[in-house]
């Protein structure tokens, strides 16, 4: 809770700053209003484990955050002005109000609680107290709220506190109580601290995500050191009737998400997977939990790696043009957001605009076919990637072009015919070198037709190739291989 996410305004689960603006000192008692204290007012709860519901109803905690210095100035001044853009009044009116809403209420409740002190109650006799509370409407909220704030001060840990709520509401399924009470279990999931002791410790920010994106479709598989009660907020989840809890899941995730540690590693290559990695986790047919502002901030953080500069060292750690080539259109596949896609299409810009393309692609002394192979993953990464078309398809021209020039440098064809064994091996050795990518779909693999033709008819080649086989074994080789040449265009039937 202590770290907002950056435009909260824009609240993914509605306009919560909207619906935050209180005009009377009940207003505060709303889920909104509460929502609105989690995120601003962080630092003063996690510390003191308790909850922006008991905080509301406690003049003891309320007294102390009066008298905490900037804390509640700050967050007054924060909500103070979204709030009067939201509305479009005047900030200064707005927070000049505000500040006196809460030092009336804070007022209210020390009075209150000297008046009407609060009974001793317990989670065992809560129910029951709560039947003899004779007010109704917001009044009998309120009561209520007194009293389970009492019993919630007695749970010291955050996983104390959601074990007790989820019992209490265990037993009112169903009823308006359980409505009342189910936000004040939401509660208890939004800050790093209850988070840890709730779904374990994470060895990764990676781990953290996954957990949280998975108790947000009430599919969590619970983890060892995770606390039992998870099992039951996941069935609650699951089931629908824990809309709160499942927006505090949603915030928790969109926090996690902007802070600054990694998902996985510091190391950039890693660290960019990772982040392609769980955008691919977090979208379910359509459905992503936080929607945009998920998208956001796994684009921003991509975009601590994919700049000009991060860009240019991770390509100048291949010293090979080809290999540079090859890892920049692996970029593409893994850039998220518009922002990111921009500065790697400068790169491929600056590539494929090259004059000298071909010598350069094919230059150096590795050898021809795995650069042949490499040129390929090129091509295909080309023909997929989100380039536009007017430039896509030149770009995987010139990729062809280069392996053409390449296959006719490297004499390929004629050194495979100076190597030693029969026609079939040479059949064999073509296939396989089809098989794992190294010609391109067009004019190289077309030049490969020709040659298998000359081998394949060959009379010594069928004999070799079956080796011996008779019968059904026999049929099934002539069958594999006539499947393999086929998918490279290539008819072939054995006499």
């Amino acid at each position: 809770m202590n770290n907002p996410v950056k435009d909260d305004n824009n609240d993914a689960s509605g306009d919560v700053v909207e619906r935050s603006y209180c005009t009377n000192i009940e207003d505060f008692a709303s889920v909104a209003a509460r929502e609105m204290m989690g995120r601003y007012l962080g630092s003063f709860l996690d510390p003191l484990v308790i909850t922006p519901s008991e905080l509301v109803h406690s003049s003891k905690y309320l007294k102390r955050l009066s008298d905490s210095g900037r804390v509640l100035m700050n967050a007054v001044d924060k909500v103070g002005t979204l709030q009067a853009k939201a509305k479009n009044v005047s900030a200064a009116t707005r927070v000049k109000e505000l500040h006196t809403l809460v030092s009336t209420g804070v007022r209210k409740a020390w009075d209150e609680d000297k008046e009407k002190p609060v009974p001793s109650v317990t989670a065992a006799t809560f129910l029951k107290q709560v039947e003899a509370v004779r007010a109704s409407g917001a009044e009998r909220d309120h009561q209520i709220g007194r009293l389970l704030t009492e019993v919630l001060f007695q749970q010291k840990t955050w996983r104390d506190k959601a074990t007790t709520l989820v019992a209490l509401l265990s037993q009112t399924k169903g009823t308006p109580l359980f409505t009342f009470m189910e936000p004040w279990l939401a509660e208890t999931l939004r800050s790093d601290q209850a988070l840890d002791q709730l779904l374990g410790f994470a060895d990764r920010l990676e781990d953290r995500c996954t957990d949280l994106a998975d108790l947000w479709r009430g599919a969590l598989q619970v983890r060892e050191t995770a606390a039992p009660v998870m099992s039951e907020i996941n069935a609650l989840i699951a089931s629908g009737v824990a809309p709160n809890c499942r927006n505090s899941v949603e915030y928790g995730l969109l926090r996690t998400l902007a802070a600054k540690d990694p998902l996985r590693s510091a190391e950039p290559e890693i660290e960019i997977q990772a982040i392609f990695d769980m955008f691919r986790k977090l979208w379910n047919g359509g459905d992503i939990c936080g929607g945009a502002k998920t998208v956001g901030n796994l684009e921003r953080r991509q975009n601590r790696w994919i700049t000009t500069e991060g860009v240019t060292d991770l390509l100048r750690e291949r010293k090979v043009v080809a290999d540079r080539l090859a890892y920049l259109m692996t970029l593409t596949t893994l850039a998220i957001g518009p922002t990111n896609r921009n500065t790697l299409k400068t790169f491929i810009d600056h590539y494929f605009g090259d004059q000298d393309f071909v010598p350069r692609t094919i230059g150096g002394p590795e050898p021809p076919v795995p650069k042949m192979q490499t040129l390929t993953t090129i091509y295909k990464a080309l023909k997929g990637s989100w380039l536009p078309e007017n430039e896509k398809y030149p770009a995987m021209a010139k990729v062809e072009q280069a392996q053409m020039e390449l296959l006719k440098r490297a004499r390929l064809f004629e050194q495979i015919e100076k190597k030693g064994g029969g026609a079939a091996q040479k059949v064999l050795t073509l296939v396989d070198l089809a098989r794992k990518g190294t010609f391109i779909e067009g004019e190289p693999l077309a030049a490969v037709g020709p040659v298998l033709q000359t081998y394949l008819r060959d009379p010594t080649f069928l004999s070799e190739y079956v080796a011996g086989a008779s019968g059904e074994d026999r049929a099934k080789k002539i069958a594999l291989l006539s499947k393999t040449l086929g998918s490279f265009g290539i008819s072939w039937n054995a006499a």
